[in-house]
């Protein structure tokens, strides 16, 4: 039996978060060098939504402190879906992120 060598290999999704928001699983990843995506399991159902952040002008990739804020951002869109989906009252900047997030102005 031939033995199996390891391969280094470079993905293009890399997950940045799995939590759980309110007993409800939340994970946030990142697709590419540019897409953040959440998924959520409410239910038997799959809740998903992503936003596109492009670098700065002038640069070629995402800065760690804007991948933090992207991910902040898909987050609080993740807790907003939840909070919608369970009936709570948003306050008027979830509702805000939310639009934002989910492309609704």
């Amino acid at each position: 039996m031939k033995k199996l060598k390891y391969t280094k290999t470079r993905g293009l999704i890399h997950i940045l978060r799995a939590l759980k928001y309110k007993d409800y699983p939340v994970y946030i990843r990142m697709i590419g060098s540019e897409l953040f995506m959440y998924d959520i399991i409410y239910g038997n159902e799959l809740y998903s939504s992503y936003i596109i952040v492009t670098p700065a002008k002038g640069k070629t990739k995402l800065s760690k402190k804007e991948i933090m804020g992207a991910t902040a951002l898909i987050n609080a869109g993740a807790e907003s879906t939840i909070d919608t989906l369970l009936g709570v009252q948003l306050s008027k900047e979830d509702k805000h992120r939310a639009e934002i997030v989910s492309g609704v102005n």
